[in-house]
């Protein structure tokens, strides 16, 4: 599929910069050092079904389904050797149940472990570390996978005519070191191995990487954001998929999709899209002005509503939707009660869910923090201001001497959520740029920084992410943790900050 369309519309970008076809790409990637190395193991066994009707797997990248009980065999495309080994595939249509991945060697019954993929979005890796021993039969057996799980589970599966998927592929991650560095991350965020789901996932990631451009000048960063996009615009339309992997066509699927288009408006702002942006906004409008899907106030207005409202109101001079979107972070006072910040308020009850989950504490003060810095200078409201200042202020009280947030922020026996800490660790910079924050606070982002280099896997990846928001409280206060590319986009809207 041909989606190469959106440079028409992008006029910082020469046509140099267009997507390379990767026909001839080769089977194993590795970094330049030779620290790490991708194998893809290609699909040698398995049942075709069908995809559910009226569902599509992203930018008709080549998949494959594993039925309820059923296997496939993989096979490494050329010989494993190396010190450390992982075992990965990407998901490659929306899940919102339990599926377990029982990994074997065929032949010689080896088991290996089980793969555990909960309530997972699409374009996410999952990982299955591998003993060295192992190694000897992998090569001359392959892997099989038998999916214990009620429903099936699709997975990307071959290369894509036109696009660099490998990192999304089964393969084996092979490196000399458990754990990455810097530069590892870096490279990883640059590329197409960040991209997501359309929304807000995907979002934060170009978020990340435009903050990189713009405040460190990291070219790449912006010829990234090109190839992201060119993956969802087709003749000027944009393409997607909801988080029931449905297709829509230029149209708003809540609130959490429209984060996009603050990097889209940066690029252009007289791109069509942005026209239907705002119409959806006003369609979700209650008689009071407040912009939320159904009758619930939720803390990522903040960064998916208002943030996004306030760069295209800025970009086309519209003071009335500076003002709304100043407005959306005013109707979120709702949140603070009680010395907690909630991530959910639900009108019709009366109740308040989630207290300080750190990714909805990341989720709003990131979202004020960067609309009052897109309207500093045009705009200003001193009660959204010290409201910021109180959650940044009790965020830092329940931050852990390591420097990070746990997933609850106020239980000491809650694990670390690498997002949310990035999250909130960046909205402190951004406030001290702005003026709004002390430059004492510096210290305690810099503290996550730090923290967060050990969550980096050798090929650049961040890792000990809660999963997504999708399977209940449960899920949140569990142990579960993911590598999830929207953490790479927060972490990396820290470092641009910094």
């Amino acid at each position: 599929m041909e989606r190469r369309t959106f440079v028409k519309w992008f006029s910082l970008c020469s046509a140099g910069m267009l997507m390379t076809p990767l026909h001839g790409y080769p089977l194993i990637e590795s970094k330049g050092d030779g620290s790490f190395k991708r194998v893809i193991t290609k699909v040698i066994s398995s049942d075709r079904i069908m995809p559910p009707e009226g569902k599509r797997v992203p930018f008709g990248w080549p998949a494959v389904g594993i039925a309820p009980g059923a296997s496939v065999i993989l096979k490494p495309e050329k010989k494993l050797a190396g010190k450390h080994f992982w075992l990965r595939l990407s998901v490659a249509m929306e899940i919102w149940d339990i599926n377990l991945l029982k990994v074997s060697i065929p032949e010689v019954g080896i088991c290996l472990g089980t793969m555990d993929i909960r309530f997972s979005s699409v374009l996410v890796p999952y990982e299955l570390k591998i003993d060295a021993k192992h190694i000897e039969h992998i090569n001359r057996y392959g892997l099989k996978i038998t999916l214990d799980s009620p429903s099936p589970l699709w997975v990307f599966s071959e290369k894509a005519r036109d696009a660099d998927n490998r990192a999304f592929l089964p393969y084996i991650l092979v490196s000399d070191e458990e754990s990455g560095t810097e530069e590892d991350f870096f490279q990883c965020m640059e590329s197409l191995n960040t991209v997501q789901a359309f929304g807000w996932r995907e979002g934060t990631v170009l978020d990340g990487l435009w903050q990189l451009y713009a405040q460190k000048g990291h070219n790449k960063a912006l010829e990234t954001i090109k190839q992201h996009l060119n993956l969802f615009f087709e003749g000027g339309n944009l393409h997607y998929e909801t988080g029931a992997s449905k297709p829509k066509l230029n149209e708003v699927d809540g609130i959490e999709s429209t984060i996009p288009f603050a990097t889209v408006a940066r690029l252009d702002a007289g791109h069509p899209i942005l026209k239907t942006v705002v119409e959806g906004w006003t369609k979700l409008k209650k008689s009071n002005g407040m912009i939320v899907d159904g009758s619930t106030i939720s803390a990522e207005g903040c960064y998916t509503v208002a943030y996004p409202m306030a760069v295209i109101g800025k970009a086309w001079n519209d003071k009335k939707l500076m003002k709304d979107a100043l407005e959306q972070l005013k109707h979120r006072f709702a949140l603070y009660t009680d010395n907690i910040l909630y991530l959910r308020y639900h009108n019709t009850s009366g109740k308040y869910t989630f207290p300080n989950w750190a990714r909805g504490a990341a989720w709003n003060l990131l979202g004020f923090a960067r609309t009052m810095s897109e309207l500093n200078g045009a705009m200003e409201d001193k009660e959204v201001i010290q409201k910021f200042q109180e959650g940044i202020k009790l965020a830092l009280s329940m931050q852990r001497s390591n420097g990070l947030w746990g997933c609850f922020m106020h239980k000491p026996d809650s694990l670390p959520d690498t997002s949310g800490s990035a999250g909130i660790a960046a909205a402190i910079l951004i406030g001290i740029r702005n003026g709004h924050l002390p430059e004492e606070y510096r210290q305690y982002a810099n503290n996550c920084w730090n923290a967060l280099q050990q969550y980096i896997t050798p090929d650049g990846f961040l890792k000990s992410v809660a999963q997504d928001n999708r399977g209940g409280i449960e899920v949140q206060e569990s142990d579960y943790r993911v590598i999830a590319q929207m953490g790479m986009g927060l972490m990396a809207q820290l470092y641009a900050a910094m």
